[in-house]
């Protein structure tokens, strides 16, 4: 198969109306990486100017002002299949994993070359927690012990000083109290753990 890049005008290829992939969270990032590194995928699109893939990349490139784009014109394929490619050309993506070690290592390396990581597309909060060492000390924000006892197993409804205000009673576990075992609640989701 001979493909050939050709630089298309932006004006001249559209998306495809209806794309079921939802890329506009995608659309920063990849423009950061266009403008860091170049755009080094073309873009596919049929002989219409009807994009196969690509969309994140379009957008992006139209963020950027960019006039031209490189493209793949796809001749070869039926109606069918390129309606089937959309769909497996972002599905198998998924199915791919990141090795954390080597990713740690490969991170460690640039990091050591000054690249600024944040041109990888993963965010601060992704990099601190793939190069720092986690320790006990990182949990401890996240959890706090209950300000009340929980509810006794026999309790069904909420105590006389939630039916004085109004409110309900919040939701503890009762099977600790009975276990003795400690209960945490995370002050974020509100979530009780048992411990």
């Amino acid at each position: 198969m001979n493909q050939q890049v050709v630089y298309q005008e932006i004006s001249q290829i559209h998306p495809y109306e209806n794309n079921p992939r939802n890329n506009e969270a995608a659309v920063g990032p990849v423009a950061q990486s266009i403008k860091e590194f170049g755009f080094r995928v073309p873009i596919l699109i049929d002989g219409k100017g009807t994009i196969i893939a690509g969309h994140t990349r379009y957008e992006a490139a139209k963020r950027l002002g960019m006039d031209k784009v490189p493209c793949i014109r796809v001749d070869d394929l039926t109606d069918a299949q390129i309606k089937a490619y959309r769909i497996a050309d972002n599905k198998v993506a998924e199915a791919s994993s990141w090795n954390d070690d080597v990713l740690r290592a490969e991170m460690d390396a640039l990091q050591a070359l000054d690249v600024d990581l944040s041109s990888t597309g993963f965010s601060e909060v992704e990099l601190d927690g793939l190069l720092r060492d986690v320790d006990d000390s990182d949990f401890e924000e996240f959890f706090t012990e209950p300000v009340q006892q929980p509810p006794k197993a026999a309790d069904t409804g909420p105590g006389p000083e939630s039916q004085q205000s109004g409110q309900p009673a919040p939701f503890q576990p009762a099977t600790a109290q009975q276990s003795g075992s400690k209960l945490i609640q995370c002050p974020h989701c509100g979530e009780w753990f048992e411990t």
